[in-house]
């Protein structure tokens, strides 16, 4: 059982795909001990409000290598999921663009899976929440 807690922000909507969220919840499930469980965030170049794209990060440096990897196919970095409450190494964040999302996952009580949703702004260390809608697999020609 998982929960997408929604905040309001004034700023155009972010959505996710179902097999997005999926893969970022399995993961949170799975998640070994040995390795911090985080990875990035991406869309299409052609829609950067739409999350399709997820990397896991098992080890340090892993960054650059997933970016580079994601250029050569048009893929553009929106930020990155990680555990609430653990925390983030400069070297993720120095990759961040300016303004990036944070998906903050929350395994609470009886297994039930919590996904929080932030902007952040690098210049002036803001972070407000926002409203994550999702959308179904094969349904994003709506957002156009």
């Amino acid at each position: 059982m998982f929960r997408l807690l929604m905040q309001t922000l004034n700023e155009q909507s972010t959505y996710i795909s179902r097999s997005a969220l999926q893969w970022i919840l399995h993961q949170a499930l799975v998640a070994d001990e040995r390795h911090i469980y985080r990875g990035l965030i991406g869309a299409d170049n052609e829609n950067k409000t739409f999350i399709q794209k997820v990397a896991m990060l098992k080890d340090e440096g892993d960054e650059e290598q997933t970016l580079s990897v994601w250029q050569t196919v048009d893929t553009q970095c929106l930020g990155y999921f990680h555990f609430e409450g653990e925390p983030i190494s400069a070297a993720l964040l120095s990759v961040m663009p300016d303004k990036y999302l944070q998906l903050s996952v929350r395994l609470s009580e009886k297994g039930r899976l919590d996904v929080l949703a932030f902007i952040c702004m690098k210049s002036d260390d803001s972070v407000s929440k926002i409203d994550l809608d999702l959308i179904e697999d094969g349904h994003a020609e709506k957002l156009v």
